[in-house]
């Protein structure tokens, strides 16, 4: 620095004195040069004071700082809690009526209901559902969520409001639970699926479709002086009918002639009693139910074995 103030100083010198120099006299020349050499000594003054002033360092640049803002609310659904999936659905079938393969006028309407048992842990609620699963829908609804709470063990009827397809034919339409969290489960030990079946025709022809026994033995064990034995028979039609029955027995023991009139497709239970002593004959005995009109039928033969002889 002190350097280059040196050569501007000799340079401005010598200016002033070639220019003092120039076409004067030499009175004036001396007075010129004087006056350079103030010029100069002052100029001088002035670089050295110019040489003292201190740097200034420019301020540094400050990063641009946001203000933080509260965060905007999103479309994002919050996550939902996942129902108890730690319990077990399941379901038996224990009654429906109609019963399968009622006849039914080409769209006619009708009530389908059947009857669950509860035999899982977990409780029913509004948010288990009755949903179609495949065949014919027969103009029910997809979904039926269900109108009562069940807890296991208990019993629930289950009703929907359907409509017979238009043409003849037979006509089935399967159905299923669905559980809160998605999964669908049916009836039974296989969970199968429960439907609806009937027959449809312009020009039904009505009869019996099944007769299912069952013995029940009373008491149920040991050997009292009297045992006494009831056959229960479960006729099923398939729409209104009135039908004549009697009962017949190994004995010879008729119990006469009995009409039944049912006004429409269901299930019509009827009973039959045989006492048996202690010592009376050991040999097998049977009851068998006998349809006398308006067709001709005769039921399977029911066993009773005398385990008190």
């Amino acid at each position: 620095m002190q350097l280059r103030k040196d050569k501007l100083l000799s340079l401005l010198l010598g200016i002033a004195l070639l220019t003092a120099s120039c076409g004067t006299s030499p009175q004036q020349r001396d007075a010129d040069i004087a006056t350079a050499v103030a010029q100069t000594v002052q100029a001088q003054d002035s670089l050295t004071e110019v040489a003292l002033l201190p740097t200034l360092t420019p301020a540094p640049t400050l990063p641009s700082v946001s203000t933080p803002e509260a965060a905007s609310p999103t479309n994002t659904p919050a996550a939902q809690t996942s129902p108890n999936q730690f319990c077990t659905p399941s379901a038996v079938l224990v009654g429906e009526n109609p019963p399968d393969n009622t006849v039914f006028l080409p769209g006619e309407y009708f009530w389908k209901t059947w009857t669950f048992v509860n035999t899982g842990t977990c409780t029913w609620d509004s948010t288990y559902s009755l949903v179609f699963w495949s065949g014919e829908r027969m103009g029910g609804l997809v979904s039926y969520p269900l109108s009562e709470v069940v807890p296991p063990n208990e019993t629930m009827d289950i009703s929907i409001y359907l409509q017979a397809p238009a043409t003849e034919g037979t006509f089935t339409g399967y159905w299923r639970f669905k559980s809160p969290w998605g999964s669908d489960f049916g009836a039974g030990p296989l969970s199968s699926s429960f439907y609806v079946q009937i027959e449809v025709s312009a020009k039904p022809k009505y009869a019996i479709t099944s007769v299912e026994y069952k013995l029940v033995r009373d008491p149920a064990e040991g050997c009292p002086v009297n045992v006494r034995y009831t056959v229960y028979a479960t006729i099923t039609t398939n729409g209104p009918l009135e039908f004549d029955y009697r009962w017949d027995q190994s004995d010879g023991n008729e119990s006469g002639i009995k009409t039944i009139t049912l006004t429409s497709a269901g299930t019509k239970t009827i009973s039959r009693e045989w006492m048996i002593g202690r010592g009376d004959s050991p040999n097998p005995r049977w009851i068998q139910l006998i349809v006398l009109a308006p067709k001709y039928q005769e039921y399977e033969k029911v066993t009773i074995l005398n385990n008190c002889p």
